[in-house]
């Protein structure tokens, strides 16, 4: 049996020690900064060696990681060169996924291009609502689905976000001044900020959900927080570049999961076709990397 160390690991290396910078390597890699400093240390950790020097100038090669690097990248061109002949070999296949719009706009499209050069030979189309010829649905809500394969890939983790020019600000001052930000699901408001303000310990004496603004997507409700136009309770993984970016900042280290998450279903009829797989193994993979 092989013993090597994390492929992830290994891919964000090489990206890190091209650019010497992990903000670079996250642009190109299209994830965090904080994703490829964890992947880095998981692989240093496996290795038991150091692989850069960190000041603050930036990065540098250790010897370790200058003699590593070569190593890497002769695989990973080996690698490309193989799968590339079977891909010429066979025709473009198409892959229809279905995504809810929200996760589209700020989870998915960020993320795309790392999608399309993971699936070279694959002909992708994204769509906003499930049709008849789609072969995975990306789903949010609670529960598996009966007749398909369905798989429990994300759970929500809440926070109490606004724009940075309020970060300075008490809570209890926040909570008073600021219009709250409700979002609705199938026309009634998601339970947001009565979950989120009990877990606070501060439901009593809160107008929990009666004022506000309402708003039809989390997308919405997301750029309106960002304009400053109020308190917004957001599931971290939809924020995780505004959170990196600084155009939103968390307002409290409360933190409430669930109830509701996001689910990938795949008609079972559908289940192993190869760019199917394939798409379900780089969506686990994201959603690991992003943890």
């Amino acid at each position: 049996m092989r013993r090597l160390p994390s492929l992830i690991a290994l891919r964000f290396f090489e990206e890190a020690a091209q650019h010497l910078s992990f903000n670079r390597a996250a642009k190109s890699l299209c994830v965090t900064q904080g994703a490829v400093s964890r992947q880095i240390r998981i692989l240093e950790e496996s290795l038991g060696e150091k692989l850069f020097e960190r000041d603050h100038r930036g990065i540098r090669l250790t010897e370790a990681g200058a003699g590593l690097l070569p190593c890497v990248s002769a695989a990973f061109d080996m690698l490309e060169q193989g799968t590339r002949a079977f891909s010429s070999a066979n025709a473009r296949r198409r892959l229809v996924i279905a995504l809810p719009p929200t996760f589209a706009t700020q989870w998915f499209s960020a993320r795309l291009p790392l999608l399309s050069a993971t699936l070279p030979d694959v002909e992708l189309s994204v769509r906003t609502s499930a049709v008849a010829d789609c072969h995975c649905t990306i789903r949010f809500g609670r529960g598996a689905l009966p007749g398909v394969c369905s798989e429990l890939i994300a759970v929500e983790r809440h926070t109490l976000v606004g724009a940075p020019w309020l970060g300075g600000e008490p809570l209890e001052t926040l909570l008073r001044k600021w219009p709250r930000l409700h979002v609705l699901h199938e026309g009634e408001r998601l339970s947001l900020w009565p979950d989120w303000l009990a877990s606070a310990g501060l439901s009593g004496g809160h107008d929990d959900n009666d004022s506000g603004i309402e708003f039809s997507t989390l997308e919405q409700a997301i750029h309106a927080a960002r304009k400053g136009a109020g308190l917004a309770i957001v599931d971290r993984n939809m924020i995780t570049e505004e959170l990196a970016n600084g155009s939103l900042v968390p307002l409290s280290e409360v933190q409430v999961s669930g109830p509701y998450g996001y689910w990938l279903d795949i008609a079972r009829e559908h289940a192993q076709l190869a760019q199917v797989r394939a798409f379900a193994d780089w969506l686990r993979q994201q959603i690991m990397i992003g943890e």
